[in-house]
């Protein structure tokens, strides 16, 4: 969806960003929001947050930077390109923490319940861990989505069916699975589920091609080790890809030894290194930064210091189109680019004070008596009036 970062005039121009699903899906489909976009600069700098690395990337000008990791993107002609190397994943809330909590479960895994997130794996290296008489206490949090959809990598998979065949009544204490059905993809509130990352030793994440994991993220925030393969580990800077930060599995078959290692090392308290990259305060300060460096390249000012930074871990990567993840906002890209245009910098300044500005936008815009459809200029005409 489109992100708030700051908001235009004192001192600089306002920066938005988009996800690539909305480039894909409606700016690249539609001319008018195309048009639209490029109509908001200079007064803004138009981002793009890759939801999904992208190594056959076609740099498009209309969007004055990119945020993504240093090696996600590879621009298909070797033409360069902006790129500021955060993303959602590096702002996690301060509730994701290192705390005294005591460990009660050895391992945690979060994913949707989606084929790409490799449950079945998970599962069987569970299970060759049990058969080894290894008693471990395991939490999966594994959000189940309302419907299948879209590819295969979307597709609901029964997990509730497969835990109860994998595994024995004896092995399912041990095992502790919560597959909420509802408020998808987010059932527990944040503060909730950091409470099951501080309970916890280990966080594996068994997706074998994705590399940008907020919930990956939120474990090394919360001071865990994390065990995974590879690409998970693109996350951190390449000194820290090693124990005790990341633990990496190059096979399927080598998780439940290297979840072992990962337990064992769990015991020593973080030095803080791989926090650090993940901390919201430190994250927010360095994309300042960057968006700074970006302006003054540009021959625009910027004062530093009026980062929207609440909620970045959710609000940069959420979408205005329905999608299979389900973090979508009930508002078209349209009328959006059209709120910041029109929407007096008053009224604007005020939406932003909100715990999760896009959504107060949303509220006003789409009240629940009804959507407005796009382009609906009595709507907009009585929105001008309001202010």
């Amino acid at each position: 969806m489109a992100c708030i970062l700051r908001l235009p005039g004192n001192g600089g121009p306002g920066v938005v960003t988009l996800t690539t699903w909305e480039r894909d899906h409606v700016v690249r489909k539609d001319p008018a929001v195309a048009q639209r976009l490029a109509r908001l600069k200079p007064s803004w700098l138009v981002g793009l947050h890759h939801n999904w690395h992208d190594f056959a990337f076609h740099y498009d000008g209309l969007y004055d930077f990119s945020l993504a990791g240093e090696e996600d993107l590879i621009e298909a002609s070797g033409r360069p390109f902006p790129l500021i190397p955060y993303d959602a994943c590096n702002f996690a809330p301060e509730c994701f923490a290192p705390g005294n909590t005591e460990k009660f479960w050895d391992v945690l895994y979060v994913a949707r319940a989606v084929f790409f997130k490799c449950i079945p794996e998970f599962f069987d290296c569970i299970k060759t861990l049990y058969v080894r008489g290894e008693r471990l206490r395991v939490l999966f949090v594994c959000p189940v989505p309302p419907e299948a959809r879209g590819s295969k990598n979307e597709t609901v998979l029964d997990v509730g069916r497969l835990y109860e065949s994998k595994f024995s009544r004896e092995e399912q204490d041990l095992f502790t699975l919560l597959a909420p059905e509802y408020r998808y993809p987010f059932p527990f509130d944040l503060e909730a589920l950091a409470f099951f990352y501080r309970s916890s030793k280990v966080f594996v994440h068994f997706a074998s091609d994705e590399r940008r994991c907020r919930v990956a993220g939120y474990a090394w925030a919360s001071g865990m080790p994390v065990v995974s393969m590879a690409p998970v580990a693109s996350l951190l800077p390449t000194s820290l890809r090693r124990p005790p930060y990341f633990f990496e599995a190059r096979s399927f078959a080598d998780f439940p030894n290297v979840i072992l290692r990962a337990r064992e090392a769990s015991v020593r308290p973080s030095d803080g290194a791989a926090e650090a990259c993940f901390r919201v305060a430190q994250s927010a300060a360095k994309l300042d930064a960057a968006l700074a460096a970006l302006a003054k390249a540009s021959g625009l000012p910027y004062e530093g210091g009026q980062i929207l930074s609440a909620g970045l871990d959710i609000r940069l990567g959420r979408h205005h189109v329905p999608v299979a993840s389900g973090n979508s906002l009930g508002m078209g890209l349209l009328d959006f680019i059209r709120y910041l245009q029109e929407c007096p910098a008053e009224r604007l300044a005020t939406q932003l004070h909100a715990s999760d500005p896009e959504r107060a936008i949303a509220a006003e815009v789409m009240p629940s008596s009804g959507n407005v459809a796009p382009g609906d200029r009595t709507f907009w005409s009585r929105l001008r009036r309001k202010f």
